[in-house]
């Protein structure tokens, strides 16, 4: 059985949360080469943002959940 996208997703943006720097460390998510989208967690928020690139839309999320719900969506659209 193949693993779930979601947990890699989600893997990656808890990884985001932990990560103890003082700068923000973007995250980018690519489908079949090309880059879709970049995430940063901004820890003194507890917030994600998440910069579509072809839609050329920007979205803050509170919840992990959501921005990889997100995320899913737009990695996984045909």
């Amino acid at each position: 059985m193949e693993e779930s996208q979601l947990i890699g997703i989600i893997n990656r943006l808890k990884a985001m949360q932990e990560d103890a720097g003082d700068e923000p460390q973007p995250r980018r998510f690519e489908r079949d080469g090309v880059e879709l989208a970049q995430v940063v967690y901004h820890a003194d928020t507890q917030t994600y943002s998440l910069d579509e690139y072809q839609a050329k839309e920007h979205f803050e999320f509170d919840n992990i959940d959501l921005v990889a719900i997100e995320l899913f969506e737009l990695l996984t659209d045909n």
